[in-house]
C-alpha cells in the first residue's frame, strides 16, 4: 500500500527549484534603450511585486500559482510575461503608449555571458545573443565564443568533436537537457553533436560539482541545456545552413496550442543535415571531413490541469550515419579501401510533473523520469563495434524550508538504469576481440541545505548515498558550495565534493581504432571513475568610465581516485586501457569582459591547463591539452541591425603520444607548435529575418599530415590520434533565422 501510495505521488510530482527572479526594464527612446528607474513589477494577481533601481534591474520571489509577470513604467505601455520556471532571468523593454507596434518588434538583451551573483557555486548564464555569434549548428559548436569550454576533435578521422572542462575531457561534466541527464553513458561520444543550436535558448554553465539532486556523475562541472518552452517559442522559426565543407541543414521549430491556451502547449523541433560528399585538401588521400547525414525530431506537451498542477512530457528521435576514411573507398573506386562508418540510432521519451502547495510558501513536490535506448554500429578498417544502451532515470525532488526562507532544503530519491553491450570484433570473421555486458542499477537519495541570511552570503552543503548493484558498492557524494560578497563589486566563491561515473571502457577509446593499434584491455572492469574536484573563483566588478569591466578569475584542482586511461606512449603498436589511481588536472583561468558605449563588446582570456594521467610508465602530461591557450573576442553592433563579431584563439604546445620507439620516418614531434585561429561572423536582422555569414579558421592554418603512415593504412603505425590542429583550414559558411512571434 506503500509502495501504490508513493508511486501515485511521483506520478503527480515535479521538478521545482525555488530561486529569484531577475532581470532589467528599459524604455525604448529615440531608437535606444535606457533603464528604467522604479518601474513597477509584479505578479499579476497577486500584490507581490516591486520596483527597479537606478539601472532598471529587479529581482523577486516566484509566487506559487501565479505565471504571469508584468512591468509598468507612467506614460509606457504596459508589457507581460509568462514565467513558467522559477528560477532564472528575463528583461522588458517598454514602449511609449502612443507607439504604433504593427509590424515592429523590439526586444531588450542582458549581457550575452554573465556570471549569476545569487548563485553559492561558478554559475554562467549565456542566452541566446551570445550563440548567435557562432555558427552554433549544435551543442558542440556553441562554445567558441566561450573561453570556459575547449571544443577539440578526438582523431583525423571519424570527425568527432569532443568538448574539454577544466582540462578533462566532456564526459566528466554532466550534461542536461532541461535538468534531464542526456549526454552521458554511449551518448558522451556523439551526445553534444545531436543537440540542433537553434533550438538552444539558453545554457547555463557550472564550474566544479554541481547540486547533489543532479545526480552522481558530474565531476567537472554542469552543462544545462534549455530549449525554447512550448508556451512562449516563436510560433515558427525556420533555420538554414551551408558552408565549403560541404555541410548543410534545415532546422524548423512549430509551436502550437491547444483550444485552451491556458492548459497545454506543444512544440516540434525538426532537424536535417548532411554532408553528401567527401573533399581532401591536404593530398593524404584521407578525408577531411566525414560524410553523412542527421535525422533528429523532438515533440513535447506542456500542460497544466490546474493552478498548482502541471508538467511536460516528450519523445525524440535520432538517426545519424557518417562515413570517412580513404578517398578511393569513398568513392567506391577501391573495394579494399580504409573506411569508417557509423549508424547510430536513438529513441527516448522525458517527462515532468509537479505539485505546488497552495497554502504553503515555497513548498513543492516533483519528479523528472527519462528513458531511452540506442544503438551504434561502427565500421575500422577492418574492425567493427557493436555498442547497445538502455537507459532509465527518475529523480523526485521535494522543496521545502526550515523555519524560514533563509533556510531551505532539497531532498528526493532517484534510480538510474543502465543495460549496457560493448563488441568489438574483427569483419567478416566470427571472432570476438572484446565483449563486455552490463546491467546497472543504482537507487539513491539526497539530502541538500541551503543558508543564505543575507544578499552577501549564501552556502549550499549536500549528501547523496548511491548503491551500485554492478559494483556492489555504496558510494558517498559529500558536496559543498559557498559565496562570500566582500563588497558590491567583490565576490568569492568555494567549493569541493566528490562525484563518480561507470565509464565505457570500448566506447571512450574508440579512438584508438582509428590506427593500426590493438586494444589491450589491461585489468578487470572492477571500479567506477572516482574523483574528488575542489575550486575558488574571485569575481571582480571595477567601474571604467560608464561601464564596468568584470573581472572574473577561478582556480580548480581535480584528483582521481580511479580514472579509465588510454596509454599510447608504451607501445607504438597497442593502446592499453587501465583504470588507474592518481590523474590529476589543475585549471586556472582568468577572464576580463568590458561594453565601450552599448555597441561594442570586449572579452578577453588567458587559462593555463595542467592535466596528468597515471599511465603505466607513470605520471605525465594528458594528450593534446594545451598548457597554455588565450582568448579575444570583439562584438560590435549598429542601431541598424548590423552585428560584427570577432574571435581570435592562440593554442599553446600540446604533448602528443610518444613514438621514440616508432621507425624514424614515423616517428612525430613530442610537441606540437602553438598556433592561432580567427573566426569572423556578420548578422543582419530585417523585419522577421536574421541573415549571417562567417569564416572559420580565416587565416587557413592547417595541420600537415595529420595522419600518420596515412599511405599504408593496414600496416603498423597506421595512426589518426596526433591530430592537435585544424585539419580542413578555411570554411564559409552563410545561413539565415526567420522567426514568426
Amino acid at each position: 500500500m506503500r509502495i501504490s501510495l508513493l508511486l501515485a505521488l511521483l506520478l503527480w510530482s515535479a521538478y521545482s527549484l525555488m530561486a529569484q527572479i531577475e532581470g532589467y526594464v528599459y524604455l525604448y527612446e529615440d531608437d535606444q534603450q535606457v533603464p528604467a528607474p522604479n518601474a513597477a513589477v509584479y505578479w499579476e494577481g497577486t500584490s507581490t511585486g516591486t520596483t527597479t533601481n537606478n539601472q532598471g534591474y529587479f529581482s523577486l520571489e516566484k509566487v506559487a500559482g501565479h505565471n504571469t509577470l508584468v512591468a509598468s513604467f507612467t506614460g509606457y505601455q504596459s508589457l507581460s510575461k509568462v514565467i513558467i520556471s522559477r528560477k532564472g532571468s528575463t528583461n522588458f523593454v517598454l514602449v511609449p503608449e502612443s507607439t504604433e507596434l504593427d509590424g515592429v518588434t523590439v526586444t531588450g538583451e542582458a549581457l550575452a555571458t554573465q556570471v549569476n551573483a545569487k548563485a553559492a557555486g561558478l554559475h554562467f548564464e549565456i542566452n541566446n545573443k551570445e550563440l548567435r555569434k557562432a555558427a552554433c549548428c549544435n551543442l558542440s559548436e556553441s562554445f567558441e565564443t566561450n573561453a570556459s569550454i575547449d571544443v577539440s576533435f578526438n582523431d583525423g578521422i571519424t570527425g568527432t568533436k569532443q568538448i574539454e572542462m577544466l582540462g578533462l575531457a566532456g564526459k566528466y561534466a554532466l550534461i542536461q537537457r532541461e535538468n534531464v541527464p542526456f549526454a552521458r553513458g554511449l551518448n558522451s561520444l556523439n551526445g553534444l553533436s545531436y543537440v540542433p543550436g537553434p533550438f538552444i535558448e539558453s545554457i547555463q554553465v557550472t564550474k566544479g560539482l554541481s547540486s547533489v539532486l543532479n545526480g552522481y556523475e558530474s565531476i567537472t562541472g554542469q552543462i544545462n541545456v534549455e530549449y525554447y518552452k512550448p508556451e512562449n517559442a516563436p510560433r515558427l522559426l525556420i533555420n538554414a545552413f551551408g558552408n565549403t565543407g560541404g555541410r548543410n541543414e534545415i532546422n524548423a521549430l512549430i509551436r502550437d496550442s491547444w483550444s485552451d491556451p491556458a492548459k497545454a502547449h506543444n512544440s516540434t523541433m525538426l532537424h536535417f543535415s548532411s554532408v553528401p560528399y567527401a573533399q581532401d585538401r591536404n593530398g593524404d588521400q584521407f578525408a577531411d571531413l566525414t560524410m553523412g547525414r542527421q535525422f533528429n525530431a523532438l515533440h513535447r506537451i506542456h500542460y497544466k490541469l490546474n493552478q498548482n498542477w502541471e508538467g511536460q512530457f516528450g519523445l525524440i528521435l535520432v538517426d545519424d550515419l557518417r562515413e570517412g576514411g580513404q578517398m578511393t573507398a569513398l568513392e567506391n573506386s577501391d573495394p579494399f579501401g580504409w573506411a569508417f562508418s557509423s549508424r547510430e540510432k536513438r529513441y527516448g521519451f522525458f517527462g515532468k510533473n509537479g505539485y505546488l502547495f497552495p497554502d504553503k510558501e515555497l513548498r513543492s513536490i516533483g519528479i523528472i523520469y527519462n528513458g531511452s535506448y540506442q544503438e551504434r554500429n561502427s565500421t575500422y578498417g577492418n574492425r567493427g563495434t557493436k555498442l547497445h544502451q538502455g537507459n532509465f532515470y527518475l529523480n523526485t525532488i521535494l522543496h521545502d524550508y526550515i523555519g524560514n526562507l533563509e533556510h531551505q532544503f532539497k531532498t528526493g530519491i532517484s534510480l538510474n538504469a543502465d543495460q549496457v553491450n560493448e563488441e568489438l570484433y574483427l569483419l567478416n570473421k566470427d571472432s570476438s576481440l572484446y565483449q563486455h555486458q552490463r546491467t546497472e542499477i543504482v537507487p539513491g537519495a539526497y539530502f541538500e541545505y541551503s543558508y543564505e541570511p543575507a544578499d552577501d552570503f549564501s552556502l549550499v552543503a549536500g549528501v547523496r548515498t548511491d548503491y551500485n548493484s554492478f559494483f556492489k558498492q555504496l558510494y558517498i557524494s559529500p558536496r559543498l558550495q559557498a559565496r562570500y560578497q566582500l563588497s558590491p563589486n567583490t565576490t568569492f566563491r568555494l567549493s569541493g565534493g566528490r562525484g563518480q561515473r561507470s565509464p565505457n571502457r570500448l566506447a571512450e577509446s574508440s579512438s584508438a581504432l582509428a590506427s593500426s593499434r590493438d586494444l589491450q584491455f589491461v585489468d578487470s572492469y572492477r571500479f567506477p571513475e572516482i574523483a574528488w574536484n575542489g575550486g575558488f573563483s574571485w569575481s571582480q566588478n571595477i567601474i571604467l568610465g560608464d561601464n564596468i569591466l568584470r573581472w572574473n578569475t577561478d582556480l580548480f584542482y581535480t584528483w582521481f581516485e580511479s580514472k579509465l586511461v588510454m596509454d599510447l606512449d608504451y607501445d607504438p603498436l597497442k593502446a592499453y586501457i587501465l583504470n588507474r589511481s592518481g590523474s590529476q588536472s589543475w585549471s586556472l583561468l582568468s577572464q576580463m569582459d568590458y561594453s565601450l558605449g552599448k555597441s561594442f563588446d570586449i572579452r578577453l582570456a588567458y587559462k593555463y591547463l595542467n592535466s596528468q594521467d597515471n599511465f603505466l610508465e607513470g605520471l605525465d602530461l594528458s594528450y593534446q591539452i594545451p598548457l597554455h591557450r588565450a582568448f579575444l573576442n570583439l562584438a560590435y553592433s549598429t542601431k541598424k541591425e548590423w552585428k560584427f563579431d570577432v574571435t581570435v584563439n592562440w593554442f599553446g604546445q600540446k604533448r602528443q603520444p610518444n613514438t621514440t620507439l616508432s621507425p624514424v620516418e614515423f616517428q612525430q614531434k613530442e610537441w606540437s607548435p602553438d598556433y592561432f585561429t580567427v573566426n569572423l561572423q556578420i548578422n543582419k536582422v530585417w523585419r522577421q529575418f536574421e541573415f549571417f555569414a562567417g569564416v572559420d579558421n580565416l587565416l587557413n592554418y592547417k595541420q600537415e599530415n595529420p595522419i600518420v603512415n596515412a599511405t599504408q593504412p593496414y600496416s603498423n603505425y597506421f595512426d589518426s590520434n596526433f591530430v592537435w590542429g585544424p585539419i580542413f583550414g578555411r570554411n564559409i559558411y552563410a545561413g539565415l533565422y526567420y522567426r514568426l512571434p
